[in-house]
């Protein structure tokens, strides 16, 4: 091929494509992914006073709640210390009415929760809320002009995308996807080579004989053998976590696979991602479980995640960016917002097991407001896993409990700015951290 034919082959290649438009109208919020973290905000939105609409990819809100993963724990490190309430705690409180949960939830590290009694319990929060929900509806484009975020475009199966415009935006993606759409600085993975996180595909199994199997302890244990012995090759998770599935007598929800993609933002690579989840859970269920682990011999598979767990891709270039030093010393912010003592749980991409770091006993971080604010434009925030925090610290940050505490503080500070006419930068923290007070957030 001659310089002048592959330079015009690449020219064809980067020819954007051109897609009919709908207006479809505005609001003064737009919340942009809806995990629970985009659940929250939204519905903090809402009722703070602003129109809102909740835009999310899949048929359906709830992300990786929905999967069988369980809410991190509400309180300080090994202490009675309740620090996380707000939108989460009230969720968790219709469910424990519904008994989707435990009725001491907020005493457990980890809270079990009824994945499907989760869906209707965020159907019914959103439609009390107003908020307007779009769902089987991919984000194609941000449109920015200079320092403001004016329009969103949705993928729509009719052939027309739709153009929401709005005063504030809030990117709860998990990929940064608004902020990256929008061209502004998205960073990704680790600060000296961008490896990112190693992602999971969670699954349950049922039929299993509860009176003979041995403690989670001691099936983690076998596993261990089992690989070191050479008998399973394909998948190198170690410590695979195993949590019981409310309601559900015989089975178990296993965080155990271990994938490594180079990113989790190309279509491609997660579908190979999600391919090799499946054949990593066969080799676990049919090689080990069913094979070597008492009580497990006439288990089955019940149910496999809708998706693949990402535990980390892009994130927004905030005012502060969150080091792992923050959590670990348990720094307190003036601007605090949300309050959390979650584990560092660092999946490496170089390694089989994830790295835990821990506070001290008593102790608990804050989550600075400026965290959440995007430097480089006047009206997007962030919640979830893509707010502005070092790789190591989004190890703590990205799960569920904090992901939801930010998520309730960024879809507050949206509303407050577009009811006060004022930037996310402008807006005053005291405003938000009383706003948020007054709904039941614990701040600081």
């Amino acid at each position: 091929m001659t310089q002048h034919s592959a330079a015009h082959a690449a020219a064809q290649r980067s020819h954007a494509v051109e897609v009919p438009v709908e207006e479809a109208g505005s609001y003064q919020v737009i919340v942009v992914g809806g995990g629970l973290s985009g659940v929250c905000a939204a519905v903090a939105s809402a009722r703070t006073g602003a129109r809102t609409l909740l835009a999310e990819a899949l048929p359906f809100v709830g992300g990786n709640g929905t999967t069988g993963l369980p809410v991190s724990g509400l309180r300080a490190r090994n202490s009675d210390l309740l620090v996380v309430r707000g939108l989460v705690t009230e969720i968790l409180d219709v469910m424990r009415h519904r008994n989707a949960v435990s009725d001491d939830f907020a005493r457990h590290d980890w809270i079990a929760v009824d994945a499907e009694q989760l869906q209707l319990v965020l159907g019914d929060l959103l439609e009390s809320a107003g908020v307007s929900l779009l769902t089987y509806s991919p984000l194609l484009a941000a449109v920015r002009a200079g320092v403001r975020i004016s329009d969103a475009v949705f993928y729509n199966k009719d052939g027309r995308a739709l153009r929401y415009r709005a005063e504030m935006f809030v990117d709860t993606t998990g990929d940064a996807q608004v902020a990256r759409l929008a061209g502004l600085t998205t960073p990704m993975g680790r600060h000296r080579d961008g490896r990112t996180q190693t992602m999971s595909l969670v699954f349950s199994v049922a039929g299993i004989d509860e009176r003979r199997t041995p403690p989670d302890g001691a099936v983690v244990d076998l596993w261990h053998g089992l690989q070191e012995s050479g008998v399973v090759r394909r998948n190198q998770r170690r410590n695979p976590s195993i949590n019981s599935v409310i309601n559900r007598p015989g089975w178990r929800s296993f965080i155990a696979t271990r994938i490594h993609v180079p990113k989790g933002t190309d279509n491609r690579l997660l579908a190979l991602a999600e391919l090799e989840g499946r054949k990593q859970i066969e080799e676990f269920v049919e090689s080990f479980l069913r094979a070597h682990v008492p009580g497990y011999e006439h288990c089955f598979l019940a149910q496999i995640a809708n998706h693949v767990g990402v535990r980390e891709t892009r994130r927004i270039s905030g005012l502060y960016e969150m080091s792992v030093t923050d959590l670990l010393t348990g720094r307190k912010f003036p601007d605090s917002i949300a309050c959390n003592a979650s584990s560092v749980e660092n999946h490496q991409p170089d390694s089989g097991s994830a790295r835990w770091q821990h506070l001290n006993d008593g102790d608990y971080y804050t989550i600075p407001y400026r965290s959440l604010v995007a430097r480089e434009v006047d009206n997007l925030l962030a919640s979830g896993r893509c707010i502005s925090a070092s790789h190591e610290a989004l190890a703590a940050l990205r799960v569920l409990s904090p992901s939801m505490a930010t998520g309730q503080a960024a879809g507050t500070a949206a509303a407050l700015a577009a009811m006060e006419r004022t930037s996310a930068h402008d807006l005053d923290p005291e405003l938000l951290r009383a706003e948020l007070r007054s709904s039941g957030a614990i701040v600081d």
